[in-house]
């Protein structure tokens, strides 16, 4: 087999594979034999039928199956011969696309490349950054919504008349031109008295009714509603209030503490204690983040490179299928978001470019400083994500056994390492 490659850019070679007469010949006549032990033909035993029939009725099957073979089996061997880092499928192109046994099959193949990259002026960086402060401010703010989390709806004392922010329990009954339609009528709903979307079960017109009182008013449905049969109409309603209450959240007491169901946690003040270690846990993580992000952006400003576009264009669709895994935890499906893809995917690509340019320059240098993982690295990352997430460590050891979760781990580390370097060296001042 001869194989050529040639640079057509930094993130492209062209690879021109001949495969000899006799690999193509062998390859045709064991597709053959296959082909004829399985095939079930009127008029012949199973693995009886002639070679010249098979040609006859399945040739350009053959044949196509076999070129298929020949290119993909021979590819993979050229990429593993020259050393060709590929980041995407090829695009193959026959010389001469009349197939013949007789004679070598030749191609050409252009395939996207990971760029050479040779790091530098990535040590003695300066960059400004500004520690997160933790203030009490913030506890405080993190206990109210705790607070909100468990509260629960209670019965307004002392006024019959809704107001803004009720919750008001109402019997509803809707028409257009006359006649109810789906999802139209419901007894005892509870609803929100403030201004909105009705379909989010907003009923501004509510405020300032009494109890018993029943208030119509129209409602235009969107062009977009997700049912077809109202989109675009008129919607006549009638809301009969039966009832007005109010969100009441607990009292901020050793009660509470109690019920929020922390271990070790019993009183308000361990509470505060425990909810201004874990913003401090957060604030320090966010603050390292973002000391990275800068140092990083930095050391790319020095070190100027293309990028494969498959590698961007894999790197937006882990972005979406991220968003569509957490939206899914939350019971929100995606795909009736009724999202612009295209649209969501240029909006993207600047940040999955940085992101591509980052990862592949931490790699360089990486290289660059010759950093390598070893057991004992990874055994300190496996303990570390256990003790974050709580788990036991063999659980965490478990998910990291397959050949995937165990080189996504190495890159983890590698370019924890490689941030290390850079920080190292740099000059941080305050903002």
């Amino acid at each position: 087999m001869k194989i050529q490659v040639e640079a057509v850019s930094p993130v492209e070679k062209k690879v021109t594979v001949e495969i000899d007469a006799t690999r193509v010949a062998k390859e045709l006549d064991s597709a053959y034999v296959g082909l004829g032990r399985r095939v079930r033909l009127p008029g012949f035993r199973p693995g009886k039928v002639p070679r010249n029939v098979l040609v006859r009725n399945f040739r350009g099957e053959v044949e196509r199956e076999v070129v298929e073979k020949l290119v993909n089996d021979s590819f993979a061997e050229a990429v593993k011969t020259e050393k060709i880092d590929v980041v995407a499928s090829p695009s193959v192109s026959l010389v001469d696309p009349a197939f013949d046994a007789e004679k070598p099959l030749k191609y050409t193949a252009r395939v996207e490349v990971k760029p050479q990259i040779t790091a530098r002026d990535y040590k003695g960086l300066e960059v400004t950054h500004a520690p997160g402060a933790v203030t009490d401010a913030m506890v405080e703010e993190e206990l109210q919504k705790l607070r909100e989390s468990a509260a629960t709806l209670q019965p307004v004392e002392g006024r019959d008349v809704a107001a803004k922010g009720d919750y008001a329990i109402i019997d509803h009954v809707g028409t257009i031109d006359g006649k109810p339609f789906a999802g139209s009528t419901a007894q005892g709903v509870t609803v929100r008295v403030q201004e909105g979307s009705l379909e989010e079960g907003n009923f501004g017109h509510l405020e300032g009714h009494k109890i018993g009182e029943t208030v119509e008013f129209d409602h235009v449905f969107a062009e977009d509603y997700r049912m077809t049969e109202v989109r675009g109409k008129t919607a006549t309603f009638k809301a009969t209030l039966n009832g007005l209450k109010t969100r009441q959240a607990p009292a901020l007491d050793d009660a509470f503490a109690k019920l929020v169901g922390i271990l070790g946690v019993e009183t308000v003040d361990q509470l505060r204690a425990r909810m201004r270690a874990d913003i401090e846990k957060r604030e320090q993580s966010k603050s390292d983040a973002e000391l990275k992000d800068a140092l990083l952006k930095a050391a790319l400003a020095k070190n100027e490179f293309e990028v494969p576009p498959a590698l961007i264009e894999r790197t937006i669709d882990s972005m979406i299928e991220s968003t569509a895994e957490r939206l899914s935890r939350s019971g929100i499906d995606l795909r009736h978001l009724q999202l612009d893809l295209p649209r969501l995917r240029t909006d993207l690509r600047d940040k999955a470019l940085q992101q591509v340019r980052g990862a592949l320059l931490l790699e360089a240098v990486a290289a660059a400083d010759k950093i390598e993982i070893g057991e004992a690295d990874l055994e300190k990352e496996i303990a570390r994500i256990a003790a974050d997430h709580e788990i036991p460590i063999e659980r965490a050891r478990k998910d990291f056994r397959g050949k995937e979760a165990l080189a996504a781990l190495n890159l983890r580390i590698r370019e924890e390492k490689a941030l290390a370097v850079l920080s190292s060296s740099a000059t941080v001042k305050p903002a």
